[in-house]
């Protein structure tokens, strides 16, 4: 069922979500309800919001046991010198953290551009402001948190529209709604099955790439680099992307933080890129490590981060 799922997605080639009539058939109405539940949601003082989505989170959080695994084997990997109990505190941290932006997607749906900017702060926004103002090119090199799309609608409102790839979602009324969400302040989608090319036109043309670098896709694509205290399959072109779309390669890591209220986003200078695709691939992994270490519970461990390896051992089996 898994390969075909695959097989369906893959050829979505020119696909573009779109509403549909369809989409108010009674097997829609559950999602429905849930997108009424989260708008209500949106106007609910967060430390409310927040402190039920904890809750709720590490309820859920303990019955996602597929999802709790495959976490903890990541952590395992990455980081053996912690104990059984450092693993797991992390693991319900990263489930609180989910929980709190989840519930906070109905805010970053609706509300207006001055709330969002409030809930936002930035450290390191003058490196893309130098950048433009020496009228280069930018992709933005964003690890997988789970405020990632937040962040990128936040920086729509400042007048920094990106342009970024996915991978459409299965149920086309979720993939419809969420995308007009990326879009709704000048933002650009592009489906992943779409291929490559019209993310790098769209930077050519002056738009900010967000570009996401940690996904595993197979040995034949990658480098073995790497990866906190294993080794990871990392994509090797992101040199060649830079040089082909005139750009610089900017880090940003964006964060919740329920205690301050705040979708923070922590930017760094750009990167040093080396024509070598190994330590393009591990320039890029380090500065996963540099972000994700200050803040585990905030990365998305939950991936199949490790699936590609050189053995061909499947780690999550």
């Amino acid at each position: 069922m898994e390969n075909q799922e695959n097989l369906r997605l893959t050829a979505r080639v020119g696909y573009e979500p779109h509403f549909s009539w369809s989409y108010l058939k009674p097997k829609y109405w559950t999602i429905w309800l849930a997108v009424l539940a989260l708008i209500l949601l949106a106007f609910v003082p967060f430390a409310w919001r927040d402190k039920l989505a904890a809750k709720l989170a590490i309820i859920a959080g303990q019955k996602a046991k597929k999802q709790r695994r495959r976490a903890n084997i990541n952590l395992q990997y990455c980081f053996p010198q912690w104990s059984a109990e450092k693993r797991e505190k992390v693991v319900d941290e990263m489930f609180i953290t989910l929980g709190q932006v989840m519930l906070g997607i109905g805010e970053i749906a609706v509300r207006s551009k001055s709330h969002l900017q409030k809930r936002s702060e930035f450290v390191g926004i003058e490196h893309i402001h130098q950048a433009k103002a020496r009228g280069q090119n930018i992709i933005l090199l964003v690890p997988h948190s789970w405020a990632i799309d937040a962040s990128g609608i936040i920086l729509h409102t400042h007048g920094m529209p990106m342009t970024s790839m996915f991978n459409p979602h299965r149920n086309p009324l979720v993939d419809w709604l969420w995308t007009w969400t990326r879009q709704r302040f000048g933002g650009k989608m592009h489906a992943r099955q779409n291929g490559i090319k019209p993310f790098l036109n769209a930077v050519k043309k002056g738009e900010m790439g967000y570009y996401l670098p940690d996904e595993d896709f197979g040995a034949e694509a990658s480098e073995f680099v790497d990866f906190f205290a294993t080794y990871k399959a990392t994509l090797p072109g992101l040199n060649k992307m830079a040089k082909l779309t005139k750009s610089v390669v900017i880090p940003m890591f964006p964060r919740y933080y329920a205690d301050k209220g705040k979708y923070v986003m922590e930017i760094l200078p750009a990167m040093e890129l080396s024509d070598d695709p190994a330590q393009s691939a591990r320039a890029m992994n380090e500065i996963i490590e540099y972000f994700v270490t200050q803040s585990p519970e905030q990365y998305a461990w939950i991936l199949q981060l490790l699936r590609t390896r050189k053995d061909g051992e499947n780690v999550y089996k």
